[in-house]
């Protein structure tokens, strides 16, 4: 159903019994209610988001029960509103969190320190007040927020803003006489929106607490359709 993200799914609690009927029919077996708090994603809106998931999905619910269905799941969403939701959901999907990324930190649903994957980028190229890195559109995709300057974070040069992307490199301009990288070092950004990002690569280096590190390949590597 729709909490309020305007995507998909009925505007009501109560239409909910003619989409669980209809799925009846077919042969399918309901099993709950189901939504996405996306306005979450709007700065200063997780609180009332997590409310409207809520207070949607215990109507819905209701409803579903009072039809005589057998409510088992009651199932939020989105990674801002994680922590937000109350009774009766009993399933929370907030994916995002599981690596976290530049949005989520900016929305405050997380901390700056908890994103845990970050983009390995090598500098290609480097003249006064930019470089450039091996990162384009095709590393970072060109998923950019409104509220947020840039095509992603450089932890090293947090002044620093990802100003455009090609396919393959991405141009980086440096404020005032601000000193960057060196050709050849490389430098990690972290992602606005680490979703996508994760498809477009085949594995990912994971460093350990003893700082040894492996690689565990992406199942789900071109799967997204």
């Amino acid at each position: 159903m729709d909490s309020g993200d305007a995507r998909t799914g009925v505007p009501t609690p109560a239409e909910v019994v003619g989409v669980a009927r209809a799925a009846a029919e077919a042969g399918l077996d309901v099993e709950g209610v189901f939504t996405h708090g996306g306005h979450g994603y709007e700065p200063g809106r997780a609180a009332s988001a997590g409310a409207d998931e809520s207070s949607f999905l215990a109507a819905a619910a209701e409803a579903l029960a009072a039809a005589g269905f057998n409510v088992r799941t009651i199932s939020s969403g989105s990674s801002p509103t994680r922590l937000l939701a109350g009774d009766p959901v009993n399933e929370v999907r907030a994916g995002t969190v599981v690596f976290g990324d530049r949005l989520q930190a900016s929305l405050g649903s997380i901390e700056d320190a908890d994103v845990a994957l970050v983009v390995a980028a090598t500098v290609v190229s480097a003249r006064s007040g930019q470089f450039v890195v091996d990162a384009g559109a095709k590393s970072l995709t060109k998923d950019r927020p409104s509220d947020l300057v840039g095509h992603g974070f450089l932890p090293a040069y947090p002044d620093a803003v990802i100003d455009r992307l090609s396919d393959y490199h991405g141009v980086v301009v440096l404020p005032g006489d601000e000193p960057g990288p060196r050709i050849g070092e490389v430098v990690a950004i972290v992602p606005n929106h680490v979703c996508p990002v994760v498809d477009l690569y085949e594995f990912f280096t994971i460093v350990n607490a003893d700082g040894a590190t492996e690689r565990w390949p992406v199942d789900a590597r071109g799967r997204s359709r």
